[in-house]
């Protein structure tokens, strides 16, 4: 009787020791952190973008874009400009709301756009009417759509390099504070001809970074 119930508590208690033994034990293959997926261009959302050409002739223009499913961007921007010489000065801000559709489907596409803008800008004029040479103020406002067309080349490093043209409409009002005949015939003259011809131009050559 001793040695049956020896043997059976050795059967019943075994299952159990080796249950609690393989719990104990190490794994024989532990499991691996799994590896980081890096991100590609083609994953990115949002692209900041400066223009450097513009900076080095004191042209200032930032922008954002932020796309949604891989095909449809909204982009916002701002410029702003100053420039002088011997004759004249002119400062100038502005902003613009767009809409791009790239048609690969992300970061790394050509696109299609189209933009709504405005500008106002101060400067200085200056007239030689044969014996005196006179300098007077203008003011400038800008509002303006226009369509465009632009590639963007995008690496997974997040920099970029985006390229645009366009041409659209503009709506521009020239005038001067000035009282002086010639130089409200001269803003006249000026303003006559943007009306005449209400074009506008929209650019962009910039270096960006996605995240």
């Amino acid at each position: 009787m001793q040695i049956k119930t020896v043997l059976s508590t050795l059967v019943l208690s075994t299952p159990l020791f080796a249950a609690s033994a393989l719990a104990q034990a190490p794994s024989a293959m532990p499991m691996e952190p799994m590896p980081t997926v890096k991100q590609s261009a083609l994953d990115k959302q949002n692209s900041v973008n400066l223009s450097p050409l513009g900076v080095l002739s004191g042209s200032y223009g930032l922008n954002y874009e932020r796309l949604l499913s891989g095909y449809h961007g909204i982009i916002v921007e701002g410029n702003f400009s100053s420039s002088s010489n011997d004759e004249a000065s002119s400062s100038s801000v502005g902003a613009t709301v767009g809409y791009r559709f790239h048609w690969r489907g992300n970061q790394d596409s050509g696109f299609l756009g189209l933009n709504l803008g405005y500008y106002a800008g101060s400067g200085q004029g200056t007239i030689d009417n044969g014996t005196t040479m006179k300098t007077f103020d203008v003011d400038t406002t800008v509002s303006s759509i226009t369509a465009n067309i632009g590639r963007r080349w995008a690496w997974d490093s997040g920099l970029n390099v985006t390229f645009r043209i366009g041409a659209g409409k503009g709506n521009y009002d020239v005038s001067t504070k000035s009282t002086d005949p010639d130089a409200q015939e001269a803003v006249k003259l000026v303003d006559d001809i943007l009306s005449f011809l209400p074009v506008a131009f929209d650019g962009e050559l910039s270096l960006g970074y996605l995240f």
